[in-house]
């Protein structure tokens, strides 16, 4: 009997492996089509359910919110439910008719509702794909693999012999079989369930804020990455098992009683499949997620068959230089352990490699995170991947000072973008109110009066909870200000609030300084929240406070600001100043009306 004594039996081993999961891409490019397909459906519905609607009939928001909670017809609902007979998989066809036929879905239910029951719907349609296109994959990677791996056995040991076809039953066993609590198909259910639940808390919150269908659409678009992200996991991992079982069966055909643990020599290998790593165990002992693979979603290990101590000897196998990312061989009977001893820790030293290691692991997460570095930061940020993982990994200051910058950063720029939709419902407001919006070009507060600020208020600090806070803490980045006469200011600050609260605007500070005599500024100022839950703030003025505020009462605080001794004779002259200008200042009528008590903002109208 031959024994093939070269890198024969680790390579089959990790080249049929890699076939297998070649042969994975084209399913899972079908399958996300699928998820593509379901998004592209929804958004669909959601257009022929609200959307068009409200551009036809140019709806408030009230009405938007009436329009939701009114009953779909029924011609509506039975479009959306007709696409339930398209579904093949007659189990996932009675789980979905199970569900819609329950108490929670009347013969007539809400345009919100038809909305979810819309995603609920088309979602399990990909999910009909998937496990169509999935079960089809198994199905041909189990007689892939078995035929295969006992060719290569053949080949290696140098003899051939007749080998029974793989029965149909084991093939069924194998796919029926829950090696990891729950069957594939049930997965793809569960997955999907959460798909949908996040669609629906997408659309929801998009309706209620009033955002475009457009804008609904891209967020939407963005969150179906997790149903492909899960997909792809779910069959990467259900191949390795498949395709590890059904070699398995190969081995009894060939009367092979052992098989070794083959783990990948590289720095991205779980410490579960290290540890397993050239370990032998009896063929009918397999249990897959104990000592065969995978152990783990994303498993890449692999098992070849056992022939005794003898063929180990002169059998090299294949492992990954860390740094170079080339490979080179190394002893058979090599243990991942020995290997990494060896060919790691010797060569960076024991810190050094966990520093490799975690920058092997992170690879793409760390491309990732720099290019949107990049995006945020701009100029800031390190200009070559290579320069970011240094300061990541072995600049720890300067790491926590770039990660600083790009949180406040970050921030701001998302504040930024809902701006434009604030100024578009208070300059609605204005028109109808009568009250002026004034110093509209300084409605934004600029990165480096930003910047300042949150690096004042937080001392410098580069603790994340404590910038968290900060920024949170930061109501003025988005500013304006509604100019009344005296005589108008109060009342046209109710109406304006009244306008604000009907668009699903809140109220959450109010500051009346008409009613500081020690404060020289003079003012109401307040702090909202937007639909989309942005922060910003209102200044209430009158045209002779606006002018004072913005004038030479303005550079006489600058001056008062920066005296360290607020008791200098300086800085109680600037004070005094300051107090005999606002004293020139007409009062609002009725501006004591506007108040902030016990945490409560109490809105007194003038009889």
């Amino acid at each position: 009997m031959k024994n093939r004594s070269n890198v024969y039996w680790n390579n089959r081993a990790n080249e049929r492996m890699a076939e297998y999961h070649r042969n994975s891409d084209t399913t899972i490019n079908k399958i996300n089509a699928a998820y593509d397909k379901a998004i592209k459906d929804i958004n669909e519905d959601i257009n022929n359910i609200f959307y068009k609607y409200k551009l036809d009939s140019q709806l408030s928001e009230k009405e938007v919110k009436q329009l939701l909670n009114s009953k779909i017809s029924k011609k509506e609902l039975d479009d959306i439910r007709a696409k339930i007979y398209g579904i093949q998989d007659e189990e996932l066809k009675k789980y979905m008719m199970a569900q819609l036929n329950s108490e929670a879905y009347k013969s007539r239910i809400t345009r919100l509702e038809a909305m979810k029951e819309s995603v609920y719907i088309n979602t399990k349609l990909a999910a009909d794909v998937e496990i169509k296109q999935s079960t089809k994959l198994y199905t041909d990677n189990i007689n892939k693999a078995y035929y295969s791996n006992i060719f290569d056995i053949q080949k290696g040991l140098g003899i051939g012999f007749n080998v029974a076809e793989m029965p149909l039953g084991s093939v069924q066993e194998i796919l029926k079989n829950n090696w990891s609590g729950k069957h594939y198909s049930k997965r793809v259910w569960k997955n999907t369930d959460i798909l949908a639940e996040k669609l629906e808390e997408v659309i929801t919150s998009a309706l209620m804020s009033g955002k475009s269908s457009r804008r609904m659409a891209m967020e939407l678009e963005e969150l179906t990455n997790y149903g492909k992200f899960a997909s792809e996991r779910l069959i990467r991992t259900e191949t390795t098992y498949i395709s590890n079982e059904a070699e398995i069966e190969s081995y009894k055909e060939c009367g092979v009683d052992k098989y070794i643990f083959v783990a990948t020599l590289d720095l991205r290998t779980s410490s579960a499949c290290r540890e397993q790593d050239r370990k032998i165990y009896r063929v009918d002992k397999a249990q897959a997620g104990i000592n065969l693979p995978p152990l783990h979603p994303h498993c890449r290990s692999t098992t070849r068959a056992y022939l005794g101590k003898g063929t180990l000897k002169d059998i090299n196998r294949r492992a990954r230089d860390p740094e170079t990312g080339k490979t080179y061989l190394v002893p058979g009977d090599m243990s991942y352990q020995e290997w990494y001893d060896k060919f790691v820790v010797d060569k960076y030293s024991k810190d050094n490699a966990e520093v490799v290691e975690k920058m092997i692991k992170n690879k793409s997460s760390d491309r990732k995170q720099f290019n949107n570095y990049k995006e945020v930061l701009g100029k800031e940020s390190p200009k070559a991947l290579k320069d970011f993982k240094d300061i990541k990994y072995n600049k720890i200051n300067e790491w926590n000072n770039l990660k600083a910058q790009y949180r406040k950063i970050n921030y701001y720029n998302k504040v930024i973008k809902n701006e434009p939709n604030i100024t578009l419902d208070l300059k609605e407001i204005s028109n109808n109110s009568g009250s002026e919006l004034v110093g509209l070009d300084f409605r934004l507060k600029s990165k480096e009066s930003y910047l300042r600020k949150v690096n004042t208020d937080s001392k410098n600090s580069l603790e994340p909870d404590i910038i968290k806070n900060v920024i949170e803490d930061t109501n003025d980045i988005i500013r304006y200000t509604y100019q009344s006469s005296y005589k108008d200011l109060t009342n046209k600050y109710f109406e304006i609030n009244n306008a604000l609260n009907e668009k699903g605007y809140n109220q959450i500070k109010l500051k009346n300084t008409w009613l500081v005599k020690s404060n020289p500024y003079k003012g109401v100022n307040c702090n909202y929240v937007a639909p989309s839950g942005q922060k910003f703030e209102i200044q209430y003025h009158t045209p002779e406070s606006f002018e004072l505020k913005n004038g030479e009462l303005h550079s006489l605080y600058e001056k008062w600001r920066v005296i360290e001794n607020k008791t200098s004779k300086e800085a109680i002259e600037l004070s005094k100043r300051m107090a005999e200008l606002s004293s020139k200042l007409k009062y609002p009528d009725n501006i004591n009306k506007v108040r902030w008590e016990y945490g409560l903002l109490f809105h007194i109208r003038s009889k």
